[in-house]
């Protein structure tokens, strides 16, 4: 099974503009993503896929192989379908840009989940949510059914606790386990990708603003892989003297 990881990336952004190219510790963050899909030992090839002419010399200065793209994309997995137009790989994994602590063990983990040949879309969760990820309306939120594929992602506090009819209240910093925190990161197969994008924006994707319900609108199971340390996603300038701290506490793990 050959893997390609592509991490899109974009200039543009609305809260935080140039944020690939935000220094971490002294390098571009896109360098810090490169690094752990270059460590992943199922992944084949790491892409970089931006518009942006800056990001895409940091990315080739990290060791990436660059495809650019068109500055008009709705989102990041419609960057990733161009990226791979021609690619022969048969698993294509979509790798968040702005999540440098994303560790190589989590994105072989994604890769795995792929044995399984009735896996067509596979993304990554943490387990267990405090009641202030519950509510709020940045984290999504997943169920999952006992095989362990997504029911349901949500903005909402999901599942919703009863306390009526049993559901214990959650204590401070309590976790609730019947829900998942979702990091997003995706694989794909690649005829799955490219039925995806097809696909319109449309329905609860477009009510929540959340591409994976789209595969959920088409009928297919997204398996929802376990990890346990959830990697800080950079949305705005104070994120990056969080993850410094993290990466300057890190005593294992990929040299960066």
């Amino acid at each position: 099974m050959s893997v390609v990881a592509v991490i899109p990336a974009r200039y543009a952004s609305r809260r935080f503009p140039g944020k690939p190219l935000a220094p971490i510790l002294g390098r571009p963050m896109i360098a810090w993503v490169v690094a752990a899909a270059q460590a992943a030992r199922k992944v084949d090839q790491v892409l970089v896929a931006t518009d942006d002419d800056r990001i895409a010399q940091a990315a080739r200065d990290a060791g990436a192989e660059v495809r650019m793209t068109s500055a008009e994309h709705a989102t990041g997995t419609d960057r990733v379908a161009e990226a791979v137009r021609d690619s022969a790989a048969d698993v294509v994994l979509n790798l968040q840009g702005d999540e440098p602590l994303l560790s190589p063990p989590a994105v072989d983990a994604l890769v795995e989940a792929f044995a399984d040949l009735d896996v067509r879309m596979a993304t990554l969760a943490v387990r267990g949510v405090t009641e202030a990820d519950r509510q709020d309306p940045n984290v999504a939120k997943i169920v999952v059914d006992d095989r362990g594929d997504a029911l349901y992602f949500s903005r909402a506090a999901i599942p919703f606790r009863n306390e009526a009819a049993g559901a214990p209240a959650l204590g401070a910093g309590e976790r609730d386990l019947a829900g998942w925190k979702h990091v997003g990161t995706y694989g794909f197969r690649r005829d799955a990708l490219r039925e995806f994008v097809a696909a319109p924006r449309e329905g609860l994707e477009a009510l929540e603003d959340l591409e994976q319900l789209r595969a959920l609108r088409l009928g297919w199971r997204i398996r929802v892989v376990a990890i346990r340390d959830e990697p800080i996603c950079v949305d705005r300038p104070e994120d990056v003297a969080r993850v410094e701290v993290v990466l300057r506490n890190r005593s294992e793990g990929v040299a960066r």
